[in-house]
């Protein structure tokens, strides 16, 4: 069995790959700039493959599919291929299809409407309602016209003909495409034959023996409805021996066999209720869990709780006292015993402790508090561990570890946690970023509920976290791996857990302007250089969006009359932390756009911090090489000359060379109208236009040029270098 996207591992926790999954469409949607490149699409592939999508984010797609989007047509083909659905496909779905066919310009390629009718091919056993097909027949059937749409939409029209369709006019209308386009337009021949069912008088011709319509209609892709089949099939199976509820209702796994790990967690059942009360099990819908929200008996064993949506939706509004002491009081007791029965390698049933903490996370994401059994549990856990048993539990609990005076987090939970998780491997360095991005984003949300206190200088313990995890970024980066995973799914990229921290924290500053709890940090320079230099387009469109959302949210905070210098006359921000951040800014634009990288003349500019001894060897290697490269090269070849400042930039930068080069190729195919009028062979430089011109070629200034970049990697989601761009060079800022 095949698919478009690579299917990973095919592990995890289902429910945490359908949040994943959640997640990146949203991301998709939003258009994050660089991770749509490559990373969001492979994501969205990979995770549908393999488990399916639910109808809530199956319409989000089709609507990001068949609206105006910057998604290019390679990205669009993928995901359309592995629009597995979990559940029926409602009609409203089947409507925004149909409604987004036509040649019309505002609607998606000829291409991505084929592969959507294709779609509605594979997927038409699984329809909600097929006769609502028929109800857009009319609007399917003027389209038979477009000859990208031709056949699919032959194909499945033939599965929705009835007697009442047939009408004289459609006869008529069939008959002069079949004149138009001859008689080797096997689609419509074979469309043509169903008609004929119903109305005998139609002279088919002899194209073709067979009497039946799927003569000429085979199953688009019988192995890609297999799986789709299979994935229903699982998702149906655990709906239905699932042990958590996503309804008003306690789950009842009646004579569903459980394990004797699974048996820890008992199921909900009150037994004594008072006449004026009511049980979590007698609730049937959201209307009965209001109106009794205050009359509901606890259950016998709080512990149930645990594993119980509903339970967990009572414990997150209600939550009362007593009930929390007994569950505190539960886990306290198992959790003592795993913990001595491990040291002492005597546990019969290792699994227990696993199963627990699973269940125990979903608790915690639900009502977003760490109890303190569990709490006191890992920090004495963390001692005597190997750092790989439990690993994803043990960091999904801490990850609402309660705001708290930074050196007791430190010492009691950060420091034994980083001695157990580190070793030279990817995934280790990778998992406790992500760990760190995590805490951080909750300490983040918690302090934005929070209202500052006038004069306030930012939340002390989240700086020194977020300075910390700044840190671990910069050490791991310096540290090459030595030794790799033995798995089979290729690791996560350091660099990419990064980026992602990094975007998180930028998304947290946006609201420092109207929070006096939030403050800004800036990241460390050898982070924002390391990743200024990559080979990848995303990594430096990334790191340009989140430099250009700091630079918006110092500019916000300077402005803003709700923060308040925390000493009369004091400074919001220190003088040296903001010149050090424009000169990133600086540094940046000056790589990328000004064409005068690693310069640290200008004002506020840094030369990217390199030595003059470093940047003096650098220029006298490519001066060397330019002689090289002129002894060598033909008479009649072009002139190449690099300089250092220059090999930095748009058309030069590794990560950004070739789709210079492919921007460049696309204008030149619009403007170009002879065979042999003269074309760009070198990479785009202001003397290689003039040259171009004087040659006969297009004709476009260098300006001209570096805004065409900026719109071409818009129109494929990388966002951020244009977004930096125009927010910091003033001729951009007057043009938009």
């Amino acid at each position: 069995m095949s698919s478009d996207a690579d299917s990973g591992g095919g592990g995890g926790n289902p429910d945490d790959r359908l949040k994943s999954l959640r997640n990146a469409v949203d991301h998709l949607e939003a258009g994050i700039c660089s991770l749509i490149d490559f990373i969001l699409p492979a994501t969205i592939a990979s995770d549908a493959y393999e488990i399916g999508i639910p109808t809530e984010t199956l319409e989000q797609l089709i609507d990001i599919i068949t609206k105006p989007n910057h998604l290019d047509q390679a990205t669009i083909t993928t995901l359309i291929k592995n629009l597995y659905a979990l559940e029926k496909i409602p009609s409203i779905i089947v409507t925004k299809i149909v409604g987004c066919l036509g040649p019309s310009k505002s609607k998606p390629s000829p291409a991505t409407q084929a592969l959507l009718l294709r779609w509605l091919l594979l997927v038409y056993d699984c329809l909600e309602d097929q006769s609502h097909l028929s109800k857009l027949y009319a609007v399917l059937f003027n389209n038979l016209d477009m000859i990208s749409l031709r056949r699919p939409l032959c194909h499945l029209l033939s599965l929705i003909t009835r007697r009442k369709h047939v009408k004289p006019f459609r006869i008529q209308a069939l008959m002069e495409l079949l004149r138009n386009v001859g008689d080797d337009e096997r689609e419509l021949m074979g469309f043509l034959r169903v008609f004929k069912n119903y109305y005998p008088d139609i002279i088919v011709g002899d194209v073709g023996r067979s009497r039946k319509a799927s003569f000429f209609f085979k199953h688009p892709d019988p192995e890609w409805s297999a799986h789709l089949k299979e994935l229903q099939d699982r998702n149906r199976e655990r709906v239905m021996s699932s042990t958590t509820s996503t309804t008003f209702q306690v789950v009842r796994r009646g004579g569903v066999k459980r394990s004797k790990v699974e048996s820890v967690i008992p199921d909900v059942q009150t037994s004594r209720v008072q006449p004026s009360h009511t049980s979590l099990e007698e609730l049937r819908n959201v209307t009965d869990f209001v109106e009794n929200l205050e009359k509901i008996e606890l259950p016998n064993q709080m512990v149930s709780v645990l594993g119980d949506r509903l339970a967990q939706k009572y414990m997150l509004l209600v939550g009362p006292k007593i009930a929390k002491l007994r569950l505190e009081d539960w886990l306290e007791t198992f959790l003592k015993d795993e913990f001595e029965r491990a040291n002492l390698a005597e546990s019969d049933e290792p699994e227990a402790l696993g199963y627990v903490l699973s269940v125990a996370t979903e608790y915690v994401r639900s009502t977003k508090q760490l109890p303190g059994a569990i709490q006191s549990f890992i920090k004495a856990y963390l001692r005597s561990w190997n750092g790989r048993d439990n690993r994803s539990q043990i960091l999904n609990l801490l990850e609402f570890l309660p705001k708290g005076p930074y050196e007791d987090l430190r010492r009691e939970f950060l420091e034994p946690l980083e001695n157990a998780i580190l070793d030279h491997t990817p995934s280790s360095r990778t998992a406790l970023l992500d760990f760190y991005f995590s805490l951080i984003r909750q300490w983040g949300v918690s302090l934005r509920t929070e209202e500052s206190a006038p004069g306030a200088a930012g939340f002390t313990p989240l700086i020194s976290l977020i300075t910390h995890a700044e840190l671990l970024c910069l050490s791991v980066l310096e540290v090459p791996f030595t030794t790799y995973d033995r798995d089979t799914k290729p690791p996560k990229p350091i660099s990419t857990s990064i980026l992602q921290l990094y975007t998180g924290l930028a998304n947290l500053y946006s609201h420092a302007a109207d929070n006096g709890n939030i403050r800004l940090t800036i990241p460390l320079a050898p982070t924002v250089y390391h990743l200024a230099f990559t080979s990848s387009l995303a990594q430096i469109s990334l790191l340009c969006a989140v430099l250009a959302t700091y630079k918006s949210s110092f500019e916000e905070s300077l402005a803003s009359q709700t923060l308040q210098s925390p000493k009369p006359g004091g400074a919001l921000y220190p003088t040296q932390m903001v010149g050090q951040f424009n000169g990133y800014i600086m540094d940046l634009c000056n790589l990328v756009w000004r064409n005068r990288g690693l310069n640290s003349e200008d004002p506020n500019a840094l030369g990217c911090l390199l030595p003059a001894p470093t940047i003096a060897a650098l220029t006298e290697y490519i001066n060397d090489s330019n002689e090289t490269m002129r002894r060598r090269k033909r008479p009649e070849g072009p002139a190449f000359h690099y300089t250092l400042p220059t090999m930095f930039s748009l058309s030069h930068h590794v990560a950004l060379a070739d789709h210079s080069a492919a921007c460049f190729a696309d204008f030149e195919d619009q403007q170009v109208t002879k065979e042999d009028q003269a074309r760009l062979r070198r990479p785009v430089t202001q003397k290689a236009l003039t040259a171009l011109e004087k040659e006969g070629g297009v004709k476009v200034s260098w300006q001209e040029y570096r805004l065409k970049m900026l719109d071409w990697f818009d129109d494929r989601g990388s966002l951020g270098i244009g977004k930096l761009m125009r927010s910091t060079m003033k001729a951009l800022r007057k043009e938009t």
